[in-house]
């Protein structure tokens, strides 16, 4: 593994004993049943389908050990990253051809298609349905078929090409998995904000759930309307003194993750504002300039993180090593198969970079993942079709 990176998982694990040090605490000295647990970010929510395949070797969590909350360790034949279309298609064959399948999903309300209101081009559903619908019956169906689905981040994966040896790592869980599946799309983004990238790592962060226990009693500010945004921000009122919530529109007053969120006695809203410049000095982020459509001078509020949730259009392929082969425009290169130049490690959906940015091409993708998956496990030559032309 390669060394920063080893940095890097360390660093988690430290904050994530700190989540559960903190929730330790808090359950002890409060008598708030509505008390968000530290695992909330990384569980499905109860109105989320959750399937724990009896095929899975999963060791048991115990409330005596911090080591076993931190660190739960699955082991299982396919390990996708990404819940999209691609992700969930994929998740389906592989479960069907009795291969033990876990998804791991940063959040079911990030990528392109559960941002979308209406898909009146996928073949065969109803031309009225929504991005999220869509996206909840293709989970829906991939865990009714065995699929364990989990809601993590992943913040580093490991391999060296060989079977048996694709590791993935979360804050909370780790997967050791005989094949690995990248699909996590790309809506990622360049550092476009004043001071983003001189400050990444000291202050700014992508990731609150990895990071937000570094702020106990500070300001943080966060940027962004997506769902995944209202639920990183609601993570970090567990730490911070006041979470400056920014967003260029109103939001929608039926929004219930809005809601939750605003009902939150540290969290102040910024509405019709944008962030402008993210100040600091050599010990990291100070402070942020934002700028409200209402007034004509810029103002300055006093930070010490600033999350960013802004959706771009490039590969998310920020948790990869520098093992695999990309393309010249940052996509990742696959053959025929979607296979990658590591053996058992798979590229599908959005993150190859294809022009052809489709629900319908990414779940096509998933399917002939799966079924090279299949070939690949169990020795074969040739690809095994479910039906044959006579």
């Amino acid at each position: 593994m390669h060394s920063m990176n080893f940095q890097l998982f360390l660093t988690c694990l430290a904050v994530q004993t700190l989540v559960h040090v903190s929730d330790a605490f808090v359950h002890h000295s409060s008598t708030s049943s509505a008390r968000r647990s530290s695992t909330t970010a990384f569980a499905p929510k109860s109105d989320q389908p959750s399937s724990y395949n009896s095929k899975l070797n999963t060791s048991s969590r115990s409330s005596k050990s911090f080591t076993e909350l931190m660190m739960e360790v699955i082991d299982c034949d396919v390990a996708i990253i990404g819940g999209g279309p691609a992700g969930c298609t994929c998740a389906l064959y592989t479960s069907r051809a009795n291969l033990s399948t876990v998804i791991l999903d940063k959040n079911p309300g990030a990528g392109a298609l559960a941002i979308t209101s209406v898909i009146a081009n996928y073949p065969g559903v109803d031309a009225t349905i929504s991005g999220p619908d869509l996206l909840d019956n293709m989970r829906q169906q991939a865990v009714d078929y065995g699929t364990d689905y989990r809601q993590a981040q992943v913040f580093m994966v490991d391999f060296d090409g060989e079977k048996d040896s694709k590791t993935i790592y979360t804050p909370d869980l780790t997967i050791n998995a005989k094949t690995l599946v990248l699909a996590t799309g790309a809506l990622g983004r360049k550092p476009t904000f004043k001071g983003e990238a001189e400050y990444l790592g000291k202050g700014v962060s992508y990731c609150a759930t990895c990071d937000g226990a570094f702020y106990q009693q500070s300001p943080v500010a966060v940027v962004g309307t997506t769902p995944e945004a209202m639920g990183e921000a609601e993570f970090l009122t567990k730490f911070a003194s006041t979470v400056h919530w920014i967003t260029r529109s109103p939001i929608d007053p039926n929004d219930e993750n809005a809601q939750q969120l605003l009902s939150h006695d540290n969290v102040k809203h910024w509405v019709n504002t944008r962030m402008t410049v993210i100040e600091g000095d050599a010990s990291g982020v100070t402070g942020i300039k934002i700028k409200q459509k209402t007034e004509e001078e810029e103002e300055h509020l006093e930070t010490e993180g600033v999350f960013i949730y802004d959706a771009g259009s490039k590969p998310i392929t920020d948790y990869i090593t520098s093992q695999l082969k990309f393309q010249d425009d940052g996509g990742v290169e696959v053959d025929d198969e979607m296979a990658t130049n590591i053996p058992g490690v798979y590229g599908i959906g959005d993150i190859r970079n294809t022009p052809f940015k489709q629900v319908v091409v990414a779940a096509s993708d998933g399917c002939i993942a799966a079924m090279s998956i299949d070939k690949y496990l169990k020795g074969r030559k040739s690809i095994k079709v479910d039906w044959i032309h006579k």
